[in-house]
């Protein structure tokens, strides 16, 4: 659809990966009118299979929870505006004011505003790295670690977060490499002692190419040096940034590393705003919390909503 400046929507939601379509779901069956405003970007839109969400013993695939979603949300009135939320700022006060977006297809308006806008990584770029994102490349142990029982395994990061990864690669296997990747290692003595004393192998060399054997999967890469390493998974320690500039657009509060904070009602500091998944946590950015908190977060958003005489 094309953006209209003459709706006034109770609630626009920016982001439809788990915990905006959780937050719209809940809005539209309080009857609350509500836009969701997506890129189609993000970690729902890789090809990740999600093997520890509840309800799915053969897992689902990421894109797949997306389309289900969707269809879900869409039964209760959402509208889907497919498009990139440019700029937003606040007018009025109180209850009497309103969220106003640009984005790419034009103005939007809301009297609320639930921010699940999740986060950025930067994973290695090279031919086909996208088909190999939730395929061969990863990032979270606790969603890809059980399928690498026995399987080789490439660690690619220079720091401790990285270190530690690879050290707890060894509940699955003892097949495990670290690789430093972009970076000289920096590692804390002890660190570097412990992967060398539960022998893990030692890269300090950056990566020169990534291969492919069919598509997404990758068999092995070239350091360097030009040694090459046979590999069934790569995990990546990569870089993540949330995606927070319309949160700072707002003057909504961050913590530390750039997170949204919010309250356990997904409230922020803000009247009015609210934030759901990955861009309001440091950790744990699984799908069954960002679903948790898309559903606080419209709860939160749709009490604000009601008239005085409504409230408890």
């Amino acid at each position: 659809m094309a953006a209209s400046d003459e709706r006034v929507y109770d609630c626009a939601v920016v982001g439809a990966g788990p915990a905006g379509l959780s937050a719209a779901l809940y809005m539209g069956r309080m009857r609350r009118n509500v836009i969701v405003i997506d890129d189609r970007e993000g970690r729902s839109t890789w090809h990740q299979v999600n093997r520890n969400y509840l309800g799915f013993p053969d897992g689902v695939h990421a894109n797949r929870l997306r389309e289900v979603g969707r269809q879900q949300v869409e039964k209760y009135g959402a509208i889907f505006l497919n498009a990139t939320t440019e700029e937003v700022r606040a007018e009025g006060e109180g209850r009497e004011s309103c969220f106003y977006f640009k984005t790419t297809l034009g103005q939007v308006v809301a009297r609320t505003l639930i921010l699940a806008t999740g986060v950025s990584d930067s994973f290695p770029e090279f031919e086909g790295s996208m088909e190999c994102i939730g395929k061969s490349m990863f990032w979270c142990i606790i969603c890809d670690g059980y399928e690498t029982i026995g399987k080789r395994i490439v660690v690619l990061g220079h720091n401790e977060r990285a270190a530690s990864l690879a050290l707890e690669m060894l509940t699955f296997t003892d097949k495990v490499t670290m690789v430093s990747w972009d970076e000289p290692l920096n590692l804390p003595p002890e660190k570097l002692a412990a992967l060398k004393e539960h022998g893990v192998k030692i890269y300090d060399s950056a990566c020169e190419i990534y291969k492919c054997g069919e598509e997404g999967q990758l068999s092995s890469i070239v350091l360097a040096d030009g040694t090459e390493i046979e590999l069934d998974s790569l995990f990546v320690a990569q870089r993540i940034e949330p995606n927070t500039q319309l949160a700072q657009q707002l003057g909504v509060m961050l913590d530390e590393h750039g997170y949204i904070v919010s309250d356990v009602e997904q409230c922020t500091n803000v009247e009015g705003v609210y934030a759901a998944g990955d861009c309001t946590k440091l950790y744990n950015h699984q799908v069954t919390s960002a679903v948790h908190e898309g559903g606080m977060a419209a709860a939160a958003a749709n009490y604000y909503l009601y008239e005085d005489w409504q409230k408890d």
